[in-house]
Formats: C-alpha cells, structure tokens, sequence
C-alpha cells in the first residue's frame, strides 16, 4: 500500500477548530455522505462535540481526509471521509491507521469499533478490523459492526 509524505495529520477536539475548519471537515463529510452518498440526514451530531477530530492536509492546508474518534466504553473511529480527487493515493488507509495508533496511544487497553459500510469491509480487514456480527442499515446503507484485532 502506498503511502503519501505530503500529507500531515492534525488531531483536535472540536472546541480547538478555528470556524474555518470546522467548516471544511463538515462540508467534506457532507459531500461525501450527503451529495455522492445521496443519504439525506442530519450529519453534526452531539458526539462532534467529545470528539478528537483527524484531519489529513496537503502541504497548501487542503482538507483531503478526515474522520472523528470519540471514546465511550471503547475508541470509535467513524465519519471516514477522503476527497473524491484524493482518492486511490491510500490517504483514507493512512489516516485510519493514524487514528488506530492515536487510540492507542491515549488509552491501549480500549478496543477499536467502526461501523463500516458494508462494501468497505475488505478495505477494513487488510487493516486489522474483523467483522462483528451482521450488516444493519444506517441511514439505508448497508453496515457491519467491526472491531481492531491487530497492532499495526
């Protein structure tokens, strides 16, 4: 897998964005799960607001992948966005192996969870994520509970 050195990694907690960005990681998520997804729903919800936001920049600042990690009784990585141009370069790969090593790094004795789209799974599995249990519907995509089960 290819891995880009002109992208950096920036974590934050939502009240550490500036508008700005806070603005470009929902209008990604918006255009990716909204408009190309065409899955009408209300995407900010109360978890933005206890989550550590990874934001993957080209060296001009452009957002080009992101996702939000929050934590309850285990890490939740989800929101996984790239740009549609960015695409195909393995930063949506790099920025969730970022994130796994962010869990790990806060708190290891946690597992890692997503709910995945279902047609991501094997995406997922050649990253360390196993299947748990059956697909569901979010939104009306098809789903699959996932959790971490090796150190990268």
């Amino acid at each position: 897998m290819k891995f880009s050195n002109d992208i950096t990694f920036k974590i934050n907690r939502f009240e550490d964005l500036t508008s700005t960005e806070a603005f470009e990681l929902l209008k990604l998520r918006s255009k990716v799960f909204v408009e190309e997804q065409i899955c009408v729903y209300l995407d900010p919800d109360e978890n933005d607001l206890s989550s550590d936001h990874v934001r993957g920049l080209s060296k001009s600042g452009e957002l080009l992948t992101y996702c939000r990690i929050y934590k309850s009784e285990s890490w939740h990585i989800g929101r996984i966005a790239t740009k549609n141009s960015a695409r195909g370069d393995g930063l949506g790969a790099q920025m969730v192996i970022e994130s796994i090593n962010y869990c790990h790094s806060k708190q290891s004795s946690l597992s890692i969870e997503m709910s995945a789209q279902v047609y991501l799974t094997d995406f997922y599995k050649n990253l360390g994520f196993a299947p748990r249990g059956g697909m569901h519907l979010e939104d009306g995509i098809p789903h699959i509970k996932m959790s971490y089960q090796n150190n990268l």
